[in-house]
């Protein structure tokens, strides 16, 4: 139950004389009420932050996917970093792939090749080079109502 809901009732408190009933509204638990809206922006900063590490491990699992499937040290490199940070008002989570190629087969065929590379092509059996980006750009349709979604789930799920 919500600090609204818990904390409102009606009294009824007595009669003027010429019949007309008064009632007052009373809300116990303005305290309380004012500490959660103090507490609130640091609350739903979390909430937000939260709710972006889940995005980024949805993209990072739809990036994985499109990894070529012999490099498995590739696949497994992949992550999202925490904590997500947040600062001027802008929260941002980071998504990487921690291996010493990672770069030269997003990015093949280009200049980030290595000489042993040469005359060779990586071999992708989903998805292709940009794994990494092409995810990203296709979970940036319908990410502000996802987003939106998760983060007033979780206010929800907080009441």
């Amino acid at each position: 139950m919500s600090t609204l809901q818990r904390s409102n009732h009606l009294e009824l408190f007595g009669r003027t004389p010429g019949g007309v009933v008064m009632t007052r509204v009373v809300w116990e638990g303005v305290d309380e009420f004012s500490r959660f809206l103090k507490e609130t922006p640091g609350l739903v900063v979390k909430d937000v932050e939260a709710a972006l590490f889940q995005e980024g491990e949805n993209v990072m699992g739809v990036s994985k996917e499109r990894t070529p499937e012999d490099l498995r040290t590739l696949v497994g490199s992949g992550h999202v970093k925490l904590p997500p940070e947040t600062k001027g008002g802008v929260t941002w989570v980071t998504l990487a792939y921690g291996t010493v190629y990672a770069l030269a087969v997003h990015e093949t065929p280009s200049a980030h090749d290595p000489p042993s590379w040469r005359g060779k092509t990586v071999k992708f059996t989903k998805g292709g080079p940009k794994f990494l980006e092409s995810a990203v750009k296709d979970a940036s349709k319908g990410f502000g109502d996802r987003m939106q979604k998760r983060v007033l789930d979780r206010i929800k799920r907080r009441r």
